[in-house]
C-alpha cells in the first residue's frame, strides 16, 4: 500500500516532534520510516560513556551520513569508567576504530597512546576522536578535565587546518559552544603535572577562530594573558576584530587582565557575562578597571553586560591582600548600545573612601539602558544609592528613555547581634526569611517614583526569593 504523503511532508512532520523518542518510535514503523526518519535520531547526541562513545563511533564511520545528521553534542554527563580486559581488547581490535585512528594520528606513538587512553574510557580522548566526522554541528556542550590534551591537541589541528581537517574547513556550522570543567574526570599525572589553567584557556581559545561560533560559555577560565604554554599548545594570537563571536559567559573564572585576549578578538561582541572566583591558583583578585580597558572595544555594540555576578572573594590571592575587587569599573555612559547592565555597587559607584560617589550615578550610566540590577548593596550604602536613583528617576524622560526595571541586591534579611557582638541566626522574637523592615522603609521614596514613572522596582537578598 502506498504511502498517502510524499517523503518531503512526512520529513516535516518529524521536524516538529521534540522527544527523541518520538523519533525512536517512528524509525521502527517500518523499512521505510527507517531509512526516512533515522537522521532525526542522530541530531541530538548525548554520550556518558565509553560505550556510548564507542557504539556512536561505529554507526557514524559505517553510516557517514548519520554523522552529517548531527545537529548538537551534549558531552555533560560524561562518566570515566574503568574498563575490564576483554573490553579493552573489544576496543583495541576495533577495525573500524584502527583506521579512523591511523587517518587522524600523525604517528605511531601518537596512535598507540591514543589507543591506550581510548581504552582507559578517557572522555577527551573520545570526544577528540568524533568531533572531526561531525561537519554540520551547531551546539556543543562538553565536560572536559584539567588536562585534557586531546582536545587541546585536535582543536589546535582545526584552526591550523591539519589532519584530519585538510579536505574541508574544520566546524563549519559551528554556533554554539559550552566548556564545563570537572575535577573528576581528572587523569592524574599521565601528562605530567600541569597547571589548573592551561587546558582552560587553550581549550577555550581555539573556538574564537571559527568563523561561525557566535556564542562562548566556560567555567574556570583563568585569564589567557596570564597563562605560561608550551608551544605546542601555543594557539595564534587573536587579532583585535578577528572573531565572529557575539556573547561571551565565564563563570566561576578569573580576568586577572580583562580577558583582554578574548574580548578585543570580537568584532562585534552583544553581551558579556563574567563571574569572578578567587579561588584559582593564580587569581589576583577581581579588577573591574582591567574589564574597562578590554571592553572599551566594544562601547558602540555591548548589548548586556554582567560584570561578576555572585562572584566569590577571599580576603588573601596570590597577588597579596584581595581589596582591588571594591575597585570602580568606570562610567558606562559611552557604551551607547548597553541595555542590560548587572553589576556590584562598588563597581558602579566609586564608594571606596568615601560615602558620595565623586561621578553621580546619573554620569554613569547610557542612556540606552532599560535593566539595571546592582548587587552588592550594603545596608549603610542604601540611602545613598536610593538617593542617586531617585536622580536618575527624575531625568529618565530625557536621559533615560527606555529605563523600565530596576533590581537592588544586597546583605537585607533580618538576623541579630549577640551581646558580644558576634552575628547569630535570628531567634524567634524576629521573623526568620524575610527582608528588614527598615530596608523597605528606607526604599519606599524609591518605590514611589518608580511607580508614579510605571518602572518596575525589586529588592534582593541573595538567600531569599525575590520581594
Amino acid at each position: 500500500m502506498e504511502l498517502a504523503l510524499p517523503n518531503d511532508v512526512l520529513l516535516l512532520v518529524g521536524e516538529q516532534l521534540e522527544q527523541k523518542a518520538d523519533c525512536w518510535n517512528l524509525v521502527f514503523v517500518s523499512r521505510h520510516f527507517h531509512d526516512l526518519f533515522l537522521s532525526f535520531v542522530y541530531r541530538r547526541v548525548s554520550l556518558r560513556d565509553w560505550h556510548d562513545a564507542s557504539s556512536f563511533l561505529y554507526a557514524i564511520l559505517n553510516r557517514p551520513v548519520l554523522a552529517r545528521a548531527v545537529r548538537e553534542l551534549d558531552w555533560r554527563d560524561w562518566h570515566a569508567k574503568g574498563l575490564s580486559e576483554d573490553q579493552r581488547k573489544e576496543i583495541t581490535e576495533s577495525t573500524h576504530l584502527k583506521e579512523w585512528l591511523h587517518v587522524v594520528s600523525h604517528s605511531d606513538i601518537e596512535n598507540q597512546q591514543w589507543t591506550e587512553d581510548l581504552g582507559q574510557g578517557l572522555g577527551d580522548a573520545w570526544a577528540a576522536l568524533i568531533l572531526p566526522l561531525l561537519s554540520q554541528l551547531r551546539k556543543l556542550q562538553l565536560s572536559y578535565a584539567s588536562t585534557s590534551p586531546w582536545l587541546d591537541r585536535i582543536m589546535q589541528r582545526a584552526i591550523q587546518c591539519e589532519r584530519p581537517f585538510v579536505s574541508q574547513p574544520p566546524f563549519k556550522c559551528l554556533q554554539e559552544v559550552s566548556l564545563h570543567h570537572r575535577n573528576d574526570l581528572d587523569r592524574g599525572d599521565t601528562w605530567g603535572a600541569r597547571e589548573e589553567h592551561q587546558s582552560a584557556s587553550t581549550l577555550l581559545m581555539p573556538f574564537f577562530s571559527l568563523p561561525s561560533v557566535r556564542v562562548i560559555t566556560a567555567d574556570s577560565v583563568v585569564d589567557p594573558s596570564t597563562a605560561i604554554t608550551s608551544p605546542e599548545q601555543t594557539t595564534q594570537n587573536l587579532r583585535v576584530g578577528f572573531s565572529s563571536i557575539t556573547e561571551i559567559d565565564l563563570r566561576s573564572s578569573s580576568g586577572n587582565h580583562g580577558m583582554e585576549a578574548l574580548v578585543s578578538s570580537c568584532a562585534d561582541l552583544k553581551s558579556f557575562k563574567y563571574q569572578h572566583s578567587d579561588s584559582h591558583v593564580l587569581s589576583h583578585g577581581y579588577q573591574p578597571s582591567a574589564f574597562y580597558r578590554s571592553l572599551a572595544h566594544s562601547k558602540k555594540s555591548l548589548q548586556t553586560l554582567w560584570l561578576d555576578h555572585y562572584g566569590s572573594h577571599f580576603p588573601f590571592t596570590a597577588g597579596g591582600l584581595n581589596q582591588s575587587h571594591d575597585e570602580w569599573f568606570g562610567s558606562l555612559a559611552d557604551f551607547t548600545a548597553l541595555r542590560e547592565l548587572r553589576v556590584r555597587l562598588p563597581n558602579l559607584l566609586d564608594i571606596r573612601y568615601q560615602n558620595e560617589p565623586p561621578t553621580p550615578l546619573l554620569e554613569c550610566l547610557p542612556s540606552s539602558l532599560a535593566t539595571l540590577y546592582i548587587e552588592g548593596c550594603e545596608e549603610r550604602n542604601l540611602g545613598m544609592l536610593v538617593s542617586q536613583l531617585q536622580v536618575v528617576i527624575k531625568n529618565r524622560r530625557t536621559r533615560f528613555p527606555g529605563l523600565n526595571r530596576i533590581d537592588i541586591e544586597g546583605a537585607f534579611q533580618n538576623v541579630r547581634s549577640d551581646d558580644d557582638g558576634a552575628t547569630s541566626s535570628p531567634g524567634p522574637e524576629i521573623s526568620d526569611g524575610v527582608i528588614k523592615d527598615k530596608v523597605f522603609q528606607a526604599a519606599e521614596p524609591l518605590h514611589i517614583d518608580c511607580s508614579n514613572a510605571g518602572m518596575e522596582l525589586y529588592l534582593h537578598d541573595r538567600t531569599l526569593l525575590t520581594f
